[in-house]
């Protein structure tokens, strides 16, 4: 397939709409950086230096928050500790007043362990093969117009990616966009996913996901079928009024906190590649969970699988 147009082309380029980025100094709390989150509807959040005010140095994902939600707030509850409201442990309070630090890894095998970036004039072939590997986002600095005084950072991510290519169908063979999705992603379909119950309490299913290292998981009913999609990007907004939430079966967390987003996406293995873009860039969706006639899941697919493909 031709991707001269994209692979070639500058970073910066993919970036539809530029925006400012949104980062935040060392001395948020875990908290605050989730509010963050679901106020800008994103999912990284950049952490300045303690030294240098205006440099980068980490980029805290929702996957990091979701280890430390996991693990510190199940040791709290374990330990038995309540603060009276609605019998929710007091240690859970605390831990969302920690240092975002908290949440920070020295995993290396963790994206946020390493920084992906690129300068604005740098060709996206090298990008896209991170993405392409899972890297989920990069940071571009420009120097264009003066080296010693750059513009801003900002981040370019894989939706920016997927989003360019759909909108500028032309870089893609017209072939292609025809193709099915079982034809163009065979390892997605017919493979173990990674699913909970709808009735499983919140905490469990997200120490299930950390366990897995999984960022989603097709939520199911008593029958198999998919009602739902559970990502860790739901824990965007979590906060004292709400840690009741956490105790909450699946079904009824996902009903009561994101009531607006309706029934769960998904696709049929005989949709084609246009119709999962379509689908992914007018849904705004990182995934799509593929079913067959009995809306039960068979497969997933996601944007790192989409942009494998491109680099192909």
């Amino acid at each position: 397939m031709e991707l001269k147009p994209l692979a070639e082309g500058e970073a910066g380029a993919a970036h539809l709409r530029r925006r400012a980025l949104i980062a935040a100094q060392p001395d948020i709390t875990v908290g605050q950086a989730l509010t963050l989150l679901a106020k800008y509807n994103i999912l990284s959040l950049p952490i300045y230096s303690h030294y240098e005010p205006n440099k980068v140095v980490n980029i805290v994902n929702i996957k990091d928050i979701l280890s430390y939600v996991t693990s510190s707030f199940q040791s709290a509850s374990s330990a038995g500790a309540t603060g009276g409201k609605d019998d929710v442990p007091a240690q859970w309070r605390v831990n969302l007043e920690s240092n975002i630090e908290a949440v920070m890894t020295l995993d290396p095998a963790r994206e946020s362990y390493r920084v992906f970036q690129c300068e604005v004039q740098d060709k996206l072939r090298k990008t896209l093969e991170a993405f392409g590997s899972g890297i989920h986002r990069a940071l571009v600095t420009d120097y264009n117009d003066n080296p010693h005084d750059p513009k801003p950072d900002f981040l370019l991510t894989q939706s920016d990616v997927v989003r360019y290519v759909h909108d500028h169908p032309g870089c893609l063979n017209t072939d292609l966009l025809e193709t099915t999705v079982e034809q163009l992603f065979p390892k997605a379909i017919h493979k173990k996913l990674f699913t909970v119950r709808e009735d499983e309490p919140v905490l469990r299913a997200y120490a299930l996901m950390d366990q897995e290292d999984r960022s989603a998981a097709a939520v199911l009913d008593s029958e198999g079928r998919i009602v739902g999609n559970l990502s860790a990007s739901d824990l965007r907004g979590l906060t004292e009024d709400n840690l009741t939430s956490l105790m909450a079966p699946v079904k009824v967390f996902l009903a009561h906190l994101h009531s607006e987003r309706g029934s769960v996406v998904t696709c049929k293995a005989d949709d084609t590649l246009q119709i999962l873009l379509d689908q992914v860039c007018s849904h705004a969706i990182h995934r799509s969970w593929v079913v067959d006639e009995n809306c039960r899941p068979v497969g997933v697919i996601t944007l790192t699988d989409i942009i494998a493909l491109l680099n192909q």
